[in-house]
């Protein structure tokens, strides 16, 4: 019996992922490889930030689930944030939440606003989660370019007119 969903076997091929098999691959044949990869943390975690979390996971109030919603603190620091550095006014309670991470966050928001078979502006180069998102929700990836020469602008001109007006 398979376990695994057509949908997900149908998943094409992680970048990142693949990023990594190449890595091995070089360092397996005695190449030393300087990683700029997604992210993973290469220092250690400074003391002050160890010692607080060690005092922090002593306090029984810490000990139980966050809010579904968030911690009211966070998103206002969230909203605040945004005031200050972009003059932007974000609502905390309906217009900021935590996530566990960006992945997470952009394969749920897809989730919650396409259809099967909707069509979604992917953009070129583009972080690989818009793609699986994308076809996780069982959506239509569209590739939109993006022109390195002008800062990353959306060249809608490379798509077609039904594309452009039934994608979302």
């Amino acid at each position: 019996m398979v376990f695994i969903s057509e949908k997900v076997q149908n998943l094409p091929p992680y970048l990142f992922s693949q990023f990594q098999q190449r890595k091995k691959q070089l360092e397996n044949n005695g190449v030393d490889v300087i990683d700029l990869g997604i992210g993973s943390p290469d220092l250690p975690t400074p003391a002050f930030i160890c010692e607080e979390l060690q005092e922090q996971v002593k306090c029984p109030e810490n000990h139980r689930y966050s809010p579904y919603s968030g911690c009211d603190e966070f998103k206002q620091a969230v909203a605040s944030y945004y005031d200050r550095r972009y003059a932007v006014t974000l609502d905390p309670n309906t217009e900021v939440l935590a996530l566990i991470g960006s992945k997470e966050g952009i394969a749920n928001l897809i989730q919650a606003v396409i259809n099967p078979m909707d069509k979604v502006l992917v953009p070129d180069p583009g972080y690989p989660a818009y793609r699986k998102g994308v076809h996780l929700a069982g959506g239509v990836s569209v590739t939109l370019p993006l022109d390195a020469k002008k800062g990353y602008a959306p060249m809608f001109q490379h798509i077609s007119k039904d594309d452009a007006e039934e994608a979302k």
